[in-house]
């Protein structure tokens, strides 16, 4: 049994004792003419009394939980301590009932059962109640755990799964300067091996949107090794969205994609917008499609999927023979 059961059936046991004595006494009350002095002893008397019960059911209640036992069991052993309870005070009990009126012994007993089988079902009730509800509460914190594990051993399959794909990317544009211009080959493998430190050394599922426009930057940066200024970047991005956040290397799968599958030159160059409209981060490029390039769209997809994950929202993309734009939620 937890702290935080014992403490709600503590507070509970405090609150209802005192109100189930006063229930159980007001009838004899106005029937017998009770002087508020003999009520007062008697009302004191049975909220102790149900505060015993509540000692003794929420100990037997607790044995049966832990054991799994079945609750006709429980009622067996319960009635059992009650009928042994009520049967060794029907001496006090009996003399309480003569002094009131001509009542037998053995209606007193009868009715003092009754009493005390009633508090005894409430505090049952409550009892269940309070279990049932702490259970419920921690299969739920359960089922949230075990959510969002499966949430963090997709989000890093996806990972795995985008990281060898920009690598591949970033090697064969490696081999094609390694051939074309070998003189900028070295400076694209050391800027790469620094901008993949960065990248993998990351271990979050969400980034800021100022974090990724300054890895989405360096990104470009590196690309200007291979493509010098035929690449330009255009942010209209207010201060006060830069704190929201994002899937980590959104915008860089965004950015490598419009470079893979487009032509561009200085003279029609690759122009990337990025802005913002109702929590939402618009990226859009021109269209200058690249013959020969197939899309595999394995990063879009995986850029959906961790979306999904992260924000609960997947991307939107639209498209035209103009150009390519992708909307991504902000959280």
């Amino acid at each position: 049994m937890t702290k935080n059961i014992l403490q709600q059936i503590l507070i509970r046991a405090i609150i209802v004792s005192p109100i189930i004595a006063a229930l159980s006494l007001t009838p004899f009350a106005i029937v017998y003419s009770l002087a508020i002095g003999m009520f007062l002893v008697l009302w004191i008397m049975l909220t102790l009394g149900t505060l015993f019960w509540w000692g003794v059911q929420t100990l037997l209640f607790s044995y049966f939980k832990r054991k799994k036992k079945a609750n006709w069991q429980y009622g067996i052993v319960l009635t059992i301590i009650i009928l042994v309870f009520v049967f060794l005070t029907k001496d006090s009990a009996g003399k309480v009932a003569t002094s009131l009126d001509s009542y037998t012994v053995a209606i007193a007993f009868l009715l003092r059962f009754t009493i005390v089988s009633g508090i005894n079902i409430i505090i049952y009730l409550l009892l269940d109640l309070i279990f049932t509800r702490a259970e419920g509460i921690q299969l739920v914190k359960e089922n949230a755990a075990l959510t969002y594990q499966n949430l963090e051993t997709a989000y890093k399959l996806l990972k795995e799964q985008i990281n060898p794909h920009f690598l591949f990317n970033a090697l064969n544009i490696s081999k094609s300067l390694i051939k074309t211009q070998p003189k900028n080959a070295e400076k694209y493998i050391l800027h790469l091996s620094e901008f993949l430190r960065k990248t993998f050394k990351n271990e979050h599922k969400s980034i800021t949107l100022q974090e990724e426009l300054d890895h989405c930057l360096q990104f470009v940066e590196l690309q200007k090794v291979r493509f010098k200024n035929t690449i330009q970047i255009d942010l209209q991005i207010a201060d006060k969205y830069r704190q929201k956040r994002l899937p980590f290397f959104a915008l860089v799968t965004l950015v490598e994609n419009a470079i893979k599958h487009n032509a561009f030159n200085e003279a029609t160059p690759l122009k990337i917008a990025l802005w913002i409209e109702e929590d939402y981060l618009l990226v859009k490029n021109n269209i200058r499609a690249k013959k020969g390039v197939i899309s595999t769209k394995t990063g879009l997809n995986n850029l959906n999927q961790r979306s999904l994950l992260v924000a609960n929202c997947p991307i939107d993309i639209e498209q035209n023979e103009h150009f390519f734009k992708v909307k991504i939620k902000l959280i």
